[in-house]
């Protein structure tokens, strides 16, 4: 039972840090350039907590860090062990703005997320253009949301607030229209913090309005948390990990036919939000696999103002169903117009948009 109720105290903790859901702290002293005990703290949290710790012989891993020459070949070793145990999901940051030690390039996040929420143009296949009063198809591409753990609270509430704002004005306007269907673009989705995508698309993820509807969960073992919506609100079991500051947008015609495009840049919280959509009602996928990371990380603060992102459960879909790899489209096109088109014909093929003639 112990061990039972420790799992679902890690699965809340998961799903609210998944999120890049920080709590205020202090900002960290700066970093001296090698913090001994730091790769033993990232091996203990590995062994302890990563998703895939069973696949680790740990005392051998222990002791090959103690034997390491030489601090790049120790950050080898860590950087090895964290991918092993994670399925190469996680990733130690340093502190601020330095590479992380896993290789990745340097991310503008800000700068990026900037640029997308001024425009929601720039996808291969669907470049935005003036939509046409007569076009019968709303789309809507969904970029990623990177959190900067290192802002005040209050910043990062505006922050999310404001891309999903964002997003339902978007819907909105696009709901102007007589529109029997809908194209969710997650081409180029990332990934970030899952929760103010979903409460930006919570209008078009809901299937009935009035009444609470489960949209996914995190998953490990046999314990989950899901992830549902109601009244426009996106829950986490029975918490709000992120609710609008006005009331959500309801679609002039609920729970309309939606295509969702993904591809192989569609990652993390990107699939998260594909697997949202997986198993709703009049509702298919279109494009190639996805990147291959729908598991959930936890970012981790360590005590040399590092961060550990450390992966410890999977994320699924509606009906529970989900490995943490790569999410398949129900049609696989891998020209990006090509999906477009073939999205917009099984859109105009089902039974809310039959007989509704088709833009010029």
């Amino acid at each position: 039972m112990a061990k039972a109720k420790g799992l679902a105290v890690l699965l809340t903790t998961t799903a609210l840090t998944a999120a890049c859901i920080f709590p205020t702290r202090a900002a960290p002293a700066p970093p001296t350039p090698d913090t001994p005990d730091v790769r033993e703290t990232i091996l203990q949290l590995l062994e302890q907590r990563a998703l895939h710790s069973d696949q680790i012989d740990w005392p051998a891993a222990h002791q090959q860090l103690k034997q390491a020459r030489s601090t790049d070949e120790a950050d080898r070793i860590v950087t090895d062990l964290i991918s092993r145990s994670t399925a190469n999901h996680g990733r130690w940051r340093r502190a601020q703005s330095a590479p992380s030690v896993a290789g990745e390039r340097p991310r503008t996040a800000d700068t990026e997320q900037r640029r997308q929420l001024d425009t929601q143009a720039g996808a291969p296949g669907l470049q935005r253009k003036p939509a046409d009063p007569k076009d019968p198809i709303g789309s809507i591409r969904v970029p990623p949301f990177m959190d900067k753990p290192s802002a005040p609270r209050e910043i990062k509430h505006q922050r999310r607030q404001a891309f999903a704002r964002m997003l339902q004005s978007w819907l909105r306007s696009e709901d102007q229209r007589n529109l029997c269907g809908w194209i969710v673009d997650l081409r180029e989705n990332r990934g970030g913090n899952m929760w103010p995508m979903l409460a930006g698309i919570a209008p078009l993820l809901s299937t009935d309005p009035k009444h609470r509807e489960v949209i996914g969960a995190f998953v490990r073992g046999a314990e989950h948390q899901t992830w549902s919506i109601e009244s426009g609100r996106v829950l986490l079991g029975e918490r709000s990990p992120m609710s609008l500051d006005s009331a959500s947008y309801v679609l002039r015609h609920p729970a309309p036919p939606v295509a969702v495009l993904i591809g192989p840049r569609t990652a993390s919280s990107g699939e998260a939000v594909a697997l949202a959509f997986r198993g709703r009602p009049a509702t298919r996928s279109f494009g190639q696999k996805t990147s291959g990371y729908s598991t959930a990380n936890v970012p981790t603060p360590l005590p040399d103002g590092s961060t550990l992102s450390l992966t410890v459960s999977v994320s699924v879909d509606r009906n529970l169903k989900g490995d943490g790899g790569k999410l398949e489209p129900d049609f696989t096109i891998e020209d990006g117009v090509e999906a477009e088109s073939a999205a917009r014909s099984w859109l105009m093929a089902q039974p809310a948009c039959r007989g509704v003639a088709k833009a010029p």
